[in-house]
């Protein structure tokens, strides 16, 4: 009886809420046809702007330094992803293209923290933090990105989020 009490309202909710087709004539969505990253020769460099160029998407970088860079291929979901690494002295830059593959970038071992304040290249940021360790998680509509910090207090890398421009 229980079970056809809850069929019954949620066909009554789905029948109330269903939208008239008049109300959609006019109105389209069109999703945006995503470039497909093709397998490239793997690449280690210090110029960001290069890295930015063969990654094929903006990139995080810190005024003012020279990290070491990396671009390599990697595998998501049965389809091939763009990988950067920029390594800088006290932090580490992931970055992954396209946006889909974010996971690849995700530690594990670290505790996300609901906060609506934070910011990097005036993107959101998911924080993700444990016993000194920090990440800051975000993506734009073609890639994902990580900055890591292994040992920081929050303050310090919260104002490296400040600094933090786009090379492209």
């Amino acid at each position: 009886m229980a079970a056809a009490l809850m069929i019954a309202v949620v066909f009554l909710a789905a029948i109330l809420l269903e939208i008239p087709e008049k109300d959609l004539e006019g109105q389209w969505v069109v999703e945006e046809e995503k470039e497909a990253v093709t397998p490239m020769q793997a690449a280690n460099m210090g110029d960001v702007a290069a890295l930015a160029r063969l990654f094929g998407a903006a990139l995080p970088f810190l005024p003012g330094s020279t990290p070491a860079g990396e671009a390599r291929n990697a595998a998501y979901d049965g389809q091939t992803a763009r990988k950067v690494t920029l390594t800088y002295d006290a932090f580490t830059v992931y970055a992954v293209r396209p946006a889909e593959a974010a996971p690849l970038l995700l530690m594990d071992h670290l505790d996300v923290q609901l906060r609506s304040d934070l910011t990097a290249m005036n993107l959101p940021v998911t924080l993700a933090s444990r016993e000194g360790a920090y990440c800051a998680y975000f993506a734009d509509s073609t890639a994902a990105y990580a900055i890591f910090a292994p040992a920081a207090e929050e303050a310090d890398f919260l104002l490296l989020l400040e600094k933090i421009t786009a090379v492209r």
